[in-house]
């Protein structure tokens, strides 16, 4: 049972990890077409942000792994 709770875990991390790594991706592209400077530092820091999501679930996934 334990076993079972851990992997419908893992594949939701799993998930959640290829979602973020999408947006990630989106708002890497966005600062890079951005001409204005102040939206591109924006852009870059939620780009950021979601660099350490994507740390974070990676982490968790090696726990629940």
């Amino acid at each position: 049972m334990l076993d079972l709770q851990h992997q419908q875990l893992a594949e939701q991390f799993q998930d959640l990890l290829t979602q973020e790594q999408q947006v990630e991706g989106s708002y890497a592209a966005m600062a890079a077409r951005a001409s204005d400077p102040e939206i591109r530092t924006q852009l870059e820091s939620i780009r950021t942000d979601k660099q350490r999501h994507i740390e974070l679930i990676q982490r968790l996934l090696e726990i629940v792994a």
